[in-house]
């Protein structure tokens, strides 16, 4: 929201983001958004949708494989356990 001098100059790409969630899944669009903002820190709605139209299949084999290594139990370790 704070990528434009005046706000509602955003509101655009927002509304165009919530059209990509009605076209492609949830969990596609996360991993995608998540993928454009490892690249650049203000991604465009281009960007993001150009990440979901060439890469939709690779896009959802990583939606699925970061579903499956969530961690059922906690008894894991923290950073401050191995600074001994």
């Amino acid at each position: 929201m704070t990528s434009k001098s005046v706000e509602q100059q955003t509101y655009r790409s927002c509304m165009g983001l919530l059209k990509l969630a009605e076209k492609y899944s949830d969990a596609l669009l996360e991993v995608a958004c998540k993928k454009a903002l490892s690249y650049t820190a203000s991604p465009s709605y281009k960007s993001i949708k150009n990440l979901l139209v060439t890469g939709s299949e690779k896009l959802a084999s990583e939606a699925i494989d970061t579903k499956t290594t969530h961690k059922a139990h906690g008894i894991t370790r923290g950073a401050d356990y191995y600074r001994r």
